[in-house]
């Protein structure tokens, strides 16, 4: 039996600021170079995907994505050295989350995943 757990960090308000679709926003600039392509390969609207790593920049207190504006070539856009550290930081937490969590269900479940009560 394996549990896999959804992280979202928020603030103390309670207001969400990151979590596995930031973190795929994120991944995605990184691959394809520009948050526009990024949001189109996740479904998600651009002015949502903006909108998106605003808020988290602004609860972060740092850039996440340097932006270069289009023209004929179009625009372009980097993850800062923050962001790929933040990314890192983050699967790292997840991970170690869900390794613990499958190891809890094992614990907590393991009289019904082997038949004996």
């Amino acid at each position: 039996m394996k549990a896999k757990i959804r992280v979202t960090l928020t603030t103390e308000d309670g207001e969400k600021f990151y979590g596995p679709g930031v973190q795929d926003l994120l991944t995605g600039i990184r691959e394809c170079g520009s948050v526009k392509d990024a949001c189109s390969a996740m479904g998600l609207s651009y002015s949502k995907g903006r909108r998106i790593l605003r808020n988290a920049e602004a609860v972060l207190g740092y850039q996440l994505v340097k932006r270069q504006r289009g023209g004929a070539a179009g625009g372009s856009a980097i993850l800062t050295n923050q962001a790929e550290d933040f990314i890192e930081r983050y699967q790292s937490l997840t991970d170690n989350i869900n390794t613990y969590a499958s190891e809890c269900m094992i614990e907590v479940f393991s009289s019904q995943v082997d038949g004996s009560s």
